[in-house]
């Protein structure tokens, strides 16, 4: 993509490990991350203090610009799941960009809408949807990215049944009790920080039988 190409060429590399925070919410906006390779996850603090996992983003994804853009501190924790690879655009640069290139305009433009979007299906799927039909759904979408084929099915690597509860407002023991149903019907396999889909279509067809349950 020609956008992210712009964005290589004003950036530098950066790397980061397992674990390692990228960004630190309420820190100053001084820089805007490409990433390349790997993922991250986002984290809130809720009211209590709690910490809770609204998102994750992989390669290709365009982390920190709104707050580059509006001058305003982080809104959010960014931490790298796996070792990530990322461009980081500072500031300045990233401005000028923003203010000079109608293409980077469209994308920052497009970016937002999809989080967007995807916080309002979260908030739907929270207020109409039961924790089985939640816990199918998300696992479907996860399916699609990060989840990588392979000869047993799709797998879905660095995420826990915990982050999975945060991630759709449900309780850990109510995705456990899920996801043991899913289990013994064939449909989910689970290990530590991984899930597998053996088939994705009779999985699908389980949430359409199950979403008014």
């Amino acid at each position: 993509m020609a956008v992210r190409a712009r964005l290589r060429e004003v950036g530098r590399p950066k790397s980061y490990v397992q674990g390692e925070t990228l960004i630190h919410e309420g820190s100053v906006s001084t820089e805007v991350l490409l990433i390349e390779s790997g993922t991250v996850k986002v984290m809130l603090n809720d009211p209590t203090g709690a910490a809770l996992m609204i998102g994750f983003y992989g390669a290709g994804a365009l982390i920190g610009e709104l707050g580059v853009i509006q001058d305003e501190p982080r809104s959010a924790t960014v931490i790298a799941r796996d070792r990530v690879q990322a461009v980081s655009i500072g500031r300045e640069a990233f401005r000028r960009l923003h203010q000079l290139d109608p293409a980077v305009v469209q994308w920052v433009n497009q970016t937002l809408y999809e989080r967007l979007r995807q916080a309002d299906r979260r908030q739907l799927a929270v207020a109409t949807k039961t924790v089985r039909a939640r816990v199918v759904h998300q696992l479907l979408d996860w399916a699609e990215e990060p989840g990588t084929t392979t000869s047993k099915g799709t797998e879905i690597r660095g995420i826990s049944q915990q982050e999975l509860a945060q991630y759709i407002s449900a309780s850990p023991k109510s995705v456990e009790e899920v996801l043991n149903v899913l289990r013994e019907a064939g449909l989910v396999s689970t290990a530590r920080l991984w899930f597998l889909i053996p088939d994705r279509i009779a999985l699908a067809r389980y949430l359409e039988k199950t979403s008014g349950v």
